[in-house]
């Protein structure tokens, strides 16, 4: 059995708003983890408002159900924005590019399938870095 307690799952967040707790990670973490090349699943905390650079995986489905909190998405190729709260569940699919941002007090649980970092960032249009100034901004509304 492997085991990953609750004060080292913590030690993640120290720096960061995310902590995986399984994987193949490429890149050193604060916290352990627990070693697997089938998947990878982590948390991400939002205790302040925070906005992510858009990206998309190349060939990983990511699963996204939150936990407490709100996220927005924002499907790029669409332009189309969704809210997801507590007990939501929604899956980026490869190749999709997206962006979001959470309001504080946001927790998400992730998993993605196979798992390895194929992250990509992408171009950010300045309509996208205006949604991104605030939770209430909207997607292609004008300053």
């Amino acid at each position: 059995m492997k085991i990953l307690k609750k004060a080292e799952i913590d030690k993640g967040f120290a720096h960061s708003c995310r902590t995986y707790l399984c994987g193949n990670l490429q890149n050193a973490t604060e916290s352990e983890y627990i070693h697997t090349d089938a998947y990878e699943i982590g948390l991400t905390e939002y205790s302040v408002y925070t906005f992510e650079k858009p990206h998309c995986h190349t060939f990983n489905n990511e699963y996204n159900y939150v936990l407490e909190g709100q996220i927005k998405v924002l499907l790029l190729k669409e332009g189309k924005e969704t809210v997801f709260g507590a007990g939501d569940l929604f899956v980026i699919t490869p190749n999709e590019p997206y962006v979001c941002k959470g309001i504080g007090g946001t927790r998400i649980l992730f998993s993605k399938v196979p798992g390895g970092n194929d992250k990509v960032l992408v171009d950010m249009p300045a309509a996208v870095e205006r949604w991104g100034e605030s939770w209430d901004a909207v997607y292609g509304e004008k300053r």
